[in-house]
C-alpha cells in the first residue's frame, strides 16, 4: 500500500473507503471474529429448529405447503443470547421507552456501540462528530406482536424515527465516518408464512448454496456493524484498516420471466462496471463471495454470471473460487450484505478460502468446468484476492 495516498481528488473513480471496526452477533456461537472464522472454515452450519423462545414451531409447522395456517420450516438459524436483553440504563433510555423499541433496535445500538469500541473511536469523540448513519432490517415481527396489544402498538408507533435516518445523506465533504448497519431477527410467523407461499424458504432449513439440493433459503438472524473512513482519514489517523472497499454498485434486473428471478446479462454489466470505474484489474481476484441464497434458480444465474465476467482472466489450472456464508449462518436478509463482507474480510485476513458449509454435488445448470469456477472446494491456502 502507498504509504503517501493521493486525495480523492486526485484519485480517478470512487473514493477508496477503510474498514476500521467491525462488530456483529450471528447466529449460534458466531458472536466473535475467532468463532465466526472457526465455524466458516469448518464448514459448519448454525441451523436449528426453533427455539421455544421465538415461537412454538409445533403448532404451526406441517410438511404440506398447501395446508392453511400452517408453515411447512421448522429450521432456522438462531442468535443464542436472549433477544429480550437489553441494557436500557447504559443508553439513557427508560424501561418505558425500551419496552417499546423494536428487539433489532436494541440490538443495533448495543453492536453499533461495539462497532465504534473496535474502531478505537471512543463515545466522547462522537459527540458533536459528522457521523453518517445507514442501517437496513426486513421485517417488522415487532410490529406483529404489538398489533395483537392495541395500547403497546400506540406507544411504539409514536416513537417513529425513520424520517430523521431517512434524511441522512453521504455528500463528498463533511463526514467524519459511516456507520454501516443491518439486522435480522425472527421471531413471528406471519412473515414465515408469506415467504414460504412463495416457495423462497427451504423445507430442510438449511441454505444448500450452489448444489444440486438446493430448494430455498434458510433464514437467519445477526446484527452487524462497519465504521468506515476515507481511506486517506484512516491513514492520517493511524487507524486498524481490516480492509479497503475500492468501489461499490447496483443496477436493475430489468425484464425477466418473473419479479424474483435474477438476469444474468446485468449481473454480468454489474461485475464488469465495479471494476472498471475502480480501475481495478480483474486479473489478480481469485475468491469472489456470492449471494449463493441456495435457490434452484437464482444460484445457477448467479455463478455463471461470475464465471463469465471473469472468463477472461482464469483458466482450467487457476479457477475463481466461490463461496456463499448462508451455507453456514443462513440468509441474514436486512444483514446478510455486511455478513458477506465481514467473512471476505476474514477471507483476505487469513489468506484462506474456506468451503461452502454442507456441499456435496453441484448444481448441474452451473457450467463450472467451462467457467473455471471451483465451487465448495475442502480448505485451500490458495492466495485469496477477494472481491
Amino acid at each position: 500500500m502507498d504509504p503517501h495516498p493521493r486525495t480523492s481528488s486526485q484519485v480517478e473513480g470512487p473514493m477508496p473507503l477503510a474498514i476500521v471496526g467491525v462488530a456483529f452477533e450471528f447466529p449460534q456461537e458466531a458472536t466473535s471474529m475467532e468463532r465466526f472464522w472457526q465455524m466458516v472454515q469448518d464448514g459448519r452450519t448454525a441451523s436449528t429448529e426453533f427455539p421455544s423462545s421465538r415461537l412454538n414451531i409445533d403448532a404451526f409447522y406441517h410438511p404440506d405447503q398447501e395446508r392453511p395456517s400452517s408453515i411447512p420450516v421448522r429450521c432456522g438459524n438462531f442468535v443464542k443470547e436472549n433477544i429480550g436483553a437489553f441494557d436500557a440504563p447504559f443508553f439513557s433510555i427508560a424501561p418505558e421507552e425500551a419496552a417499546c423499541m423494536d428487539p433489532q433496535h436494541r440490538r443495533m445500538l448495543e453492536t453499533a456501540y461495539h462497532a465504534l469500541e473496535d474502531a478505537g473511536i471512543p463515545i466522547a469523540k462522537c459527540a458533536g462528530s459528522d457521523a453518517v448513519v445507514y442501517t437496513g432490517c426486513f421485517t417488522n415481527d415487532y410490529l406483529s406482536v404489538l398489533q395483537q396489544d392495541y395500547e403497546a402498538e400506540q406507544r411504539h408507533a409514536a416513537m417513529g424515527i425513520a424520517p430523521s435516518m431517512l434524511a441522512n445523506r453521504i455528500r463528498a465533504q463533511g463526514w467524519d465516518y459511516l456507520n454501516v448497519g443491518g439486522a435480522n431477527l425472527v421471531y413471528h410467523p406471519n412473515f414465515m408464512k408469506m415467504m414460504s407461499d412463495f416457495n423462497f424458504l427451504s423445507p430442510d432449513g438449511r441454505s444448500w448454496s450452489f448444489d444440486q439440493r438446493a430448494n430455498g433459503y434458510a433464514r437467519g438472524e445477526g446484527m452487524a456493524v462497519i465504521v468506515v473512513k476515507r481511506l486517506a482519514d484512516a491513514l492520517r489517523d493511524g487507524d486498524t484498516i481490516r480492509a479497503v472497499i475500492r468501489n461499490t454498485g447496483s443496477n436493475q434486473d430489468g425484464r425477466t420471466p418473473g419479479i424474483t428471478q435474477p438476469s444474468q446479462e446485468a449481473q454480468i454489466s454489474l461485475i464488469k462496471d465495479a471494476y472498471k470505474q475502480a480501475n481495478i484489474d480483474m486479473g489478480p481476484t481469485r475468491f469472489f463471495e456470492a449471494h449463493g441464497t441456495g435457490t434452484p434458480v437464482g444460484d445457477p444465474i448467479e455463478a455463471n454470471a461470475i464465471g463469465k465476467a471473469f472468463s477472461d482472466h482464469r483458466s482450467a489450472a487457476d479457477p475463481l473460487y466461490i463461496g456463499a456464508v448462508k451455507a453456514n449462518i443462513g440468509h441474514l436478509e436486512g444483514c446478510s450484505g455486511l455478513a458477506g463482507v465481514i467473512k471476505a474480510l476474514l477471507v483476505l485476513e487469513k489468506g484462506l478460502i474456506p468451503p461452502i458449509a454442507g456441499f456435496t454435488s453441484l448444481n448441474h445448470v452451473i457450467d463450472a468446468q467451462a467457467l473455471h469456477l471451483c465451487v465448495g472446494a475442502p480448505l485451500s491456502n490458495r492466495h485469496a484476492a477477494t472481491n
